[in-house]
């Protein structure tokens, strides 16, 4: 099992690190399991690097309401105003597509080009974007608008996370007698999302607790890939299909439709279907290095994907961009045959620590912050 990583301050070539006929899958996680986004450290890695990030940032201010704070300067600038700035929810989703993107954007100015892109719940946004699918700026309105339908509909249930495979995940379920929580995310052979009304879930987090399985709640106040969501992904369609859509540049593969998409797809209509559907990554993973991916790339901050790789591909080959990695608190530590950092679950955050933004007020035009 091999995993490259980069120190924040050391020296990032990531084409050097690669075999000449290498092909790399950019996984793309959803905003919560990322860890802050470090863009400085990606622009030290070179000028081209640098001016990719930046034109980025710029790109996504375009598709911001206005009164929204310049991402350029919290993430690139002055990133010490991003933990401020990013208690106003929506601000943490936006900064976690738009760092998704210019790591994108960064790996291919140095030479690294996606040969396939994996986006995980909220991180399809910026797998279509790496695919030419959907402008970035169209990307970013997008978000907005899937921010602020989630938190609406989704408003009184929540997701958990469990250190068990499906079957493990669905016997807790039962013991816990509680049928309105769904299998939401199988990330990995034995880490499972769960997605439900909240006392259900908590039920379900007692009843997992009470067989020794280790589990989580997560820092996500709606449910998500739940059927109680349908309508709502018909709201999120609506707002979003008048957005042109491209022709495929990059094969991008589904985990929820199992697949990779074509371009006679209605891939306003696959995006929407996130919200409902479940997620089922490891086989999508799996599909992608048969398909020949010999190496994942994580685009964004964080390694919760490269995590999943590792778990779900025997022998994959990772590696990590330099963006600084938080550490959380209460996620379970997937077994892997080397030391790596925590995994959360990909397109949900990890459980609360004292550094995530709170749920409340808005960021204009955004409502209650749901980290998808």
């Amino acid at each position: 099992m091999s995993h490259s990583s980069f120190q924040p301050d050391g020296p990032f070539d990531p084409a050097g690190e690669l075999k000449p006929d290498d092909v790399c899958a950019f996984l793309f996680a959803g905003t919560g399991s990322a860890g802050v986004p470090d863009l400085p450290s990606l622009a030290r890695s070179g000028p081209a690097a640098a001016r990719a990030a930046a034109d980025v940032l710029d790109a996504v201010q375009e598709g911001l309401p206005d009164g929204w704070p310049s991402l350029r300067a919290i993430l690139l600038e002055d990133p010490a105003r991003y933990r401020a700035a990013a208690r106003a929810p929506g601000v943490a989703q936006l900064a976690g597509y738009a760092s998704s993107v210019a790591v994108d954007r960064a790996l291919r100015a140095m030479g690294v080009q996606p040969g396939f892109a994996v986006g995980q719940s909220f991180g399809e946004i910026a797998a279509m974007v790496c695919a030419g699918v959907f402008a970035i700026a169209d990307g970013a309105r997008m978000a907005v608008g899937l921010v602020d339908v989630l938190a609406r509909r989704g408003a009184g249930g929540g997701m958990a996370l469990l250190e068990a495979g499906e079957d493990g995940a669905r016997a807790c379920i039962d013991a816990a007698g509680a049928p309105e929580v769904v299998v939401a995310c199988l990330n990995a052979p034995s880490v499972t999302v769960v997605s439900g009304p909240d006392a259900p879930l908590q039920a379900v987090l007692d009843a997992a607790r009470g067989a020794g399985v280790r589990a989580v709640r997560l820092a996500v106040p709606y449910l998500s890939h739940h059927p109680a969501m349908a309508g709502a992904d018909d709201e999120w369609y609506a707002m979003i299909r008048a957005f042109p859509q491209r022709p495929l540049e990059v094969p991008v593969h589904s985990p929820v439709r199992g697949r990779a998409y074509r371009d006679d797809d209605d891939l306003h209509r696959a995006l929407a279907d996130c919200i409902v559907k479940p997620v089922r990554l490891p086989e999508t993973l799996r599909a992608v290095h048969a398909a020949g991916a010999t190496v994942f790339a994580e685009a964004g901050a964080g390694n919760a994907l490269c995590q999943c790789a590792r778990l779900s591909v025997p022998d994959a080959h990772t590696f990590l961009v330099p963006l600084r990695d938080r550490p959380r608190q209460g996620v379970p530590r997937p077994r892997t045959t080397e030391t790596a950092p925590d995994v959360t679950g990909p397109g949900v955050p990890a459980a609360a620590g004292e550094d995530e933004p709170p749920v409340g007020k808005s960021a204009p035009g955004i409502t209650p912050d749901p980290q998808a």
